[in-house]
This record gives structure tokens, sequence and C-alpha cells, in this order.
């Protein structure tokens, strides 16, 4: 229908052409008609590009703010875990001066019980440096801040998973559980995509600008004239249907 509209807008009344349909005599008679319709074709496509192109740069603008807030979780990340590694590097330094102190502990209760019988002083000397260490041992728990309840096993040695500690450790941080699981990266990659596509949109629509001003300043060449038209006229329509996609898909 739109190039029947546009072949009785740019028609030559000079040219001897078969009889048309009434609706289209009736704009060759009034061509102002057309010229209207040309009109606000034009100014659609101008107010529709000015909110595209506003539209791409908020989206723009949102992409760099996520982008922004993307780099700084990472940063607090990154921070956050590399200071959970540092608290399992502290408790290892702990480790061996804990397992001295209470194996010596142990091994001095060990021999107080076996002399008891037959030199009671000399066991209770024992039995004092046995405190002393299992005291020493039991000063040192405060500072395991990664892992609680260290203690010594059968071995003689103190068990300490450092893969597991540290994974414990990040699950249970709660901020960076919040960092690990955010989705201000997807959001910036939806955003910046957005603003692409909004761009091409726009772009589309500048075009259908100048294909319908060529259309309504020429003079010459009618078919000329109603090709510009009708490429301008299904510009216009594809880039409303494509804004109307884009903004649909947020």
């Amino acid at each position: 229908m739109l190039g029947s509209v546009v072949s009785a807008a740019f028609s030559d009344d000079s040219s001897g052409s078969l009889p048309r349909p009434s609706r289209v005599r009736g704009l060759v008679r009034h061509p102002e008609r057309s010229a209207a319709l040309l009109a606000v074709l034009i100014g659609f496509a101008s107010v529709l590009s000015a909110i595209v192109a506003w539209r791409a740069s908020v989206a723009s603008i949102d992409a760099s703010r996520f982008e922004s807030l993307a780099v700084q979780q990472q940063a607090r990340q990154e921070q956050i875990e590399r200071a959970l590694e540092g608290t399992v590097e502290q408790d290892l330094r702990f480790v061996t001066e804990f397992q001295e102190h209470a194996l010596a502990a142990r091994q001095l209760q060990t021999q107080a019980d076996a002399l008891r019988a037959t030199d009671s002083a000399g066991a209770d000397a024992l039995d004092v440096q046995a405190q002393s260490e299992a005291a020493l041992a039991r000063a040192l728990k405060p500072f395991f801040l990664g892992a609680g309840g260290v203690a010594l096993d059968e071995n003689g040695t103190v068990p300490y998973d450092k893969a597991f500690v540290l994974r414990n450790l990040q699950d249970s941080d709660p901020e960076l559980r919040e960092l690990r699981t955010s989705n201000v990266g997807d959001l910036a990659d939806h955003a910046d995509a957005k603003s692409i596509d909004l761009v091409g949109v726009a772009a589309l629509l500048v075009g259908a600008l100048f294909f319908l001003t060529v259309a309504q300043v020429s003079r010459t060449r009618i078919r000329l004239r109603q090709a510009f038209f009708v490429a301008g006229g299904l510009m216009v329509a594809v880039g409303a249907i494509a804004y109307i996609g884009v903004e649909a898909l947020v």
C-alpha cells in the first residue's frame, strides 16, 4: 500500500498513465496529503532517533557504571581471598610451635609416669615440666584463627588440612559469598550490548531521515523520489520495531 501512496504522491500530472483507483486519484488531486505524510514520517523519525540516542547514552552510562563496580568487586574479592590465605599461613606458622610444646608435654608426662614408682621426686619434677610445656601449647591456641580445636594426634603430629581450612573460611565469609554470586559483570555486558544495539537503531533512523529528506527536496526523477520515499518509510518502520525489540529485552 505504501508503494501505491508513494506513486500517487510523486506522480507526474503530464504523464499519460492508465486510470488508477479512486483513492490514488484523490491523492493526485491533493498532493498536500502526500507532503503531509512525508512530513509526519520525517518528524516521527526525528523524534524517535532522538529518543533512541538518549536511551543509548543511558545504556552506555549504565555499562560504564556496572563495569566500574565489577572491577571494584573483583579487587575486593581478591583482597578478602588474600587475607584468608594469610590467616591460613599464620596458622601454619603456629602449628610447628604448638606441636613442639604439646609433644614435649606428652613425652615428659610419659617419662614421669614411668619414673613415679621408683623416683617420685624426679617424677614430680617431670610433671612440672610437662605442665609447663602443656601451658605453652594452650597459650598458642588463641592464635589459630583459621582452624579451631587443634590438638596433637596419636602419631605426635598436629593435623592441619590447609586446603580444607581455606575453603571453610571462604565459605563462611558472607561478604565473599556475596561477591562471588554478584551478577554485576553480566549487567555490564547486557548494558553494553544494549548500547551497541541502540546505536545501530539510531544509525538506521538517521539513514531513514536522509532518504526521506531527499524525497522531500527532490524535484526531478519521480521514480527516484518514490524509491527514496519507500526506502525511508521502510527504514523508519524497521527502526521503530527494532527499538521496541531492544527495549523489550531489558
